[in-house]
């Protein structure tokens, strides 16, 4: 044993798989674009309930037709509502950065709710922009 050379240093142990990934940059397009999604639903809910309530009693009362076109008032009212409650769980979706196809569907339903002057369109158009361009972060 006196020719040979002192032990080499033991090994480190070996790496239990890849090392953790380097987290990504998180923009804050999909929390903006969800959370106008969720203030355009509100409004579209809050619209087409007033509308609902209000315009379509005041029209059933005409004496010629009146009763059909409370209903048809009331059955777009509740598809529009319908719509709103799509765009306010996509928007949802968009703020846990989940569910990237449902806070587009959400998005892209909101553009039909319109609210207020239009403002609830507006507001799921400028949100389905920032949600599509942020596909990459859910």
């Amino acid at each position: 044993m006196s020719g040979m050379g002192a032990a080499p240093p033991p090994m480190p142990p070996p790496a239990y798989g890849m090392p953790p990934p380097i987290p990504k940059q998180q923009s804050m397009l999909p929390l903006v674009g969800g959370a106008l999604l969720i203030v355009s639903a509100i409004i579209a809910i809050a619209f087409w309930a007033w509308v609902m309530v209000t315009v379509s009693s005041a029209v059933s009362i005409l004496p010629i037709g009146g009763a059909a076109v409370a209903n048809i008032i009331n059955i777009c009212g509740g598809i529009e509502i319908v719509f709103a409650l799509i765009g306010l769980l996509g928007g949802v979706m968009a703020i846990m950065r989940k569910m990237w196809g449902l806070a587009l569907v959400g998005a892209i339903l909101g553009l039909f709710t319109f609210g207020w002057f239009g403002i609830s369109s507006i507001l799921a158009l400028v949100a389905l922009i920032l949600i599509a361009i942020s596909h990459k972060e859910f």
